[in-house]
């Protein structure tokens, strides 16, 4: 007796990215003050190593990847790891020592003009790490790197006072394959991440975007400008010549790109 063929079960839906004008300028999102775990949108504080041990399922067999960006933000995690069986995701709240939060020469087809770490030295920073499994890790990459804009690898020899779990001195990084977007030569760090001993003045989204328009003499406001680069691709790949000009290299010898 013939068996009727399988159908192929279909992947899970998965959801979109948000984009509007309103939230590219909001970018980073909503950076919390604590250490969490987000499980299918599910947000629950982190009180205490054990508790982070228990929310997280386990922590040995996870990767500790730093988060500069929206990966600090619930919102943004909520839409990467948005079904049951993508896990818990732990996110830890760590204090990073010379380097720093700042803007990439490129704009994202979101609208917004996203981050990479930059070396900072005398810096001392507050981002987050996530501890990701293999399975997480991989589907972040798809997040991060298909369009080219950043490549993964390991940091070393960090140093770095995390709020919750254990010691860490290595650890993953999405870094920008085009470098930093440079105001007047310099890098320029994100108003919305706390740091402390930057030698340079931070800047909100919308006025980064305001000193690019003006620095070119660009007559738009910030929302067409930003509403543009989300409506038509052809006209945001062109304005990338305009945010690359003398962007300025991530240069770090103990970064190992892992393609």
């Amino acid at each position: 007796m013939n068996n009727p063929p399988s159908t192929p079960i279909a992947p899970p839906t998965r959801p979109r990215r948000p984009r509007s004008v309103s939230r590219a300028l909001a970018y980073p999102y909503d950076v919390p003050n604590r250490s969490y775990v987000i499980h299918a949108g599910d947000v629950t504080p982190v009180e205490s190593d054990q508790h982070l041990e228990d929310l997280a399922e386990g922590l040995e067999n996870r990767t500790p990847v730093i988060a500069c960006g929206s990966n600090q933000s619930p919102s943004a995690l909520a839409w990467k790891f948005a079904l049951a069986e993508d896990g818990p995701v732990p996110v830890v709240r760590i204090r990073l020592a010379d380097f720093d939060t700042v803007y990439c020469a490129h704009f994202a087809g979101y609208g917004s003009v996203p981050a990479t770490l930059h070396p900072s030295p005398g810096t001392m920073v507050t981002l987050f790490v996530n501890w990701l499994t293999d399975t997480q890790l991989a589907h972040m990459h798809t997040t991060e790197t298909t369009r080219g804009n950043y490549v993964y690898g390991d940091l070393s020899n960090l140093n770095v006072d995390a709020e919750y779990g254990p010691a860490i001195d290595r650890a993953g990084a999405y870094v920008t394959t085009i470098g930093a977007f440079a105001l007047d030569g310099r890098a320029v760090p994100l108003a919305e991440v706390e740091a402390t001993g930057r030698p340079h003045p931070a800047l909100r989204q919308r006025d980064l975007i305001q000193s690019l328009l003006d620095l070119h003499g660009l007559a738009d406001t910030v929302e067409t400008f930003v509403q543009r680069n989300i409506d038509d691709e052809d006209e945001r790949e062109r304005r990338q010549g305009l945010i690359r000009i003398g962007a300025l290299p991530v240069q770090y010898s103990a970064f190992e790109p892992r393609g």
